[in-house]
């Protein structure tokens, strides 16, 4: 008898165990043909995979990231300059202000003071960036005449430093060695610093103006360049669906190029909207400002993301897929016809989950970039519905640099938490092209629901060997336009659950004219009767 050595498994009968067919088309399609499907459905399932079973789910999703642990609350951490032996890189996206990694440290001078000078190389970012932009000292924007910087303010404080900070910027893009740090220093024009912006600082020693000890000098950059779909070039945007994308792609990222273009050029398009400020003015829908080290660990730093645009990331169909926080009218309307098991339905989200009060910190731009708390957002009317007690949600916004954005993303998050039925059943292949993230409408007259919309959380595809058909088990949110406005009113979100007549709200019969009768009996006697009725 022959065997078949598999791991640390001796399975018998080895020609029968390699001649059933298990890889994914070829179960797919046994499975199809099984059913009579035709060989267009059979084109459409394979090209997903199927093996019996294919599960899509939201690997961050912004809907449930809200009520996960939450990513770091951005701090002055970027804006100091470290010394270590081995410092993972930044890479930074957007707009920010930032310090670096130390990586060279030198002094020089001449016979009478060898140590007039001090070098440094401070690295900003591990990648060439769009601009490297205004200079702070200590908190105060520098002033320069050519690379000196003369006096730095924040408009109220002016300091002198009296040229003897010498400050030289490079984004990445360099070809050559600094001139000035080769001549200075043991550094020879080897260094070029390929694909890395940094800036060399050089000090030169004067009691006076570095009484308090050395400076701390930090700088605001526009970061990567990123690959657009829409037009196939690269170039600066701090464009949410856009970074995100970049990310994925990138070797320090996932190192993916599995992108569904038309999700993200679609998701581009949302935050490039342009929203009116109650100030005056616009400015774009969702945007990622903010750094990311590479110790971090990928999924924390694509949770973080998506924070940034409300957004759901998820795979699906072999491709990675992006839905930011925008309404769009449903894609599809499911009935009781397209049903295939019971449902189950969650009225409302337990205590534990439950929230009326959003509130959380950013990094705000009007503040040259220091972690604040952004205004909070409460509703009257939920904590009136959760028994006058205050249910905090911390909804932390470490890619976020508006005031205004950040208002916004809370309320989003503060309203689309309060549409809280959640449905879950299986239906037929009418629901196959359905997406996670997609808004679809439901209509089932027991439930009171009359094309009610729902946001797919969840989607997964099986055969039913007893039923001997293929099913999509979807996972539904309740949610509305509503959800989505900033101008929307709690009523337009707590009265949207259903169209049944409340329990508590029983309606007054009314008593219609009574008539008399008689019924006659056997024995001839007459019983006179009065008959009631009465209508709702």
């Amino acid at each position: 008898m022959s065997k078949y050595k598999l791991g640390d498994y001796t399975v018998n009968n080895w020609n029968d165990w390699d001649r059933v067919p298990r890889e994914p088309i070829t179960l797919g399609n046994f499975i199809i043909a099984s059913l009579g499907m035709s060989t267009t459905s059979i084109a459409v399932i394979t090209a997903v995979g199927v093996a019996g079973y294919v599960g899509i789910s939201a690997v961050t999703s912004w809907a449930l990231n809200a009520l996960m642990p939450k990513p770091p609350v951005p701090s002055y951490s970027q804006q100091v300059n470290i010394k270590e032996a081995a410092a993972p890189q930044d890479f930074v996206y957007g707009e920010i202000r930032k310090g670096g990694v130390i990586t060279f440290y030198e002094t020089s001078g001449n016979a009478g003071f060898p140590q007039l000078y001090l070098h440094q190389i401070i690295v900003l970012a591990g990648h060439e960036v769009n601009s490297i932009g205004d200079i702070y000292i200590n908190d105060k924007v520098a002033t320069f005449s050519g690379d000196f910087v003369t006096t730095a303010t924040d408009g109220t404080e002016t300091v002198d430093y009296k040229s003897k900070i010498r400050i030289k910027k490079y984004d990445g893009s360099q070809t050559t060695a600094d001139s000035d740090l080769v001549s200075e220093t043991s550094v020879d024009s080897t260094f070029k610093g390929l694909g890395i912006a940094y800036l060399y600082v050089r000090y030169e020693f004067d009691q006076d103006v570095f009484s308090s000890g050395l400076p701390l000098i930090t700088a605001k950059i526009q970061g990567k360049k990123v690959y657009d779909p829409r037009t196939t070039t690269t170039a600066y945007s701090n464009n949410a669906a856009l970074c995100i994308r970049d990310f994925i792609t990138s070797s320090y990222g996932l190192d993916d190029s599995a992108i569904d273009e038309t999700s993200f050029t679609a998701a581009a398009n949302e935050c490039d909207e342009n929203v009116t400020l109650d100030a005056g003015g616009t400015e774009k829908r969702y945007t990622i400002n903010g750094t990311i080290s590479a110790a971090s660990p990928i999924g924390n730093v694509l949770g973080e993301m998506v924070t940034a645009c409300a957004g759901t990331l998820f795979w699906g169909s072999g491709y990675w897929r992006l839905k930011v926080g925008a309404y769009t009218s449903p894609v599809k309307t499911l009935t009781l016809d397209d049903l295939r098991g019971p449902i189950n339905l969650e009225t409302r989200t337990n205590m534990r989950d439950n929230f009326n009060t959003v509130r959380g910190t950013f990094t705000d731009a009007d503040q040259d970039y220091i972690a604040a708390d952004y205004p909070e957002v409460t509703s009257s009317t939920f904590k009136t519905q959760d028994n006058g007690e205050e249910a905090l949600l911390d909804l932390n916004l470490p890619f976020t640099t508006s005031s205004a954005t950040a208002q916004r993303l809370a309320k989003l998050t503060l309203y689309r938490g309060r549409e809280q039925m959640t449905l879950s059943a299986d239906f037929g292949l009418n629901a196959f092209n359905i997406e996670v993230g997609d808004i679809i409408s439901f209509t089932n007259a027991r439930y009171g629901f009359s094309a009610k919309e729902f946001e797919v959380i969840g989607w997964s595809f099986s055969s039913n060997q007893e039923a001997g058909d293929l099913r999509v088990r979807l996972t539904l949110q309740e949610t509305s336009q509503a959800a989505f406005d900033w101008n929307a009113e709690e009523t337009a979100i707590t009265s949207n659950d259903s169209t049944l007549p409340t329990a508590f709200d029983v309606q007054t019969p009314t008593l219609d004219t009574p008539t008399t009768s008689a019924i006659l009996n056997a024995d001839g006697t007459a019983v006179p009767t009065i008959v009631f009725t009465w209508s709702v």
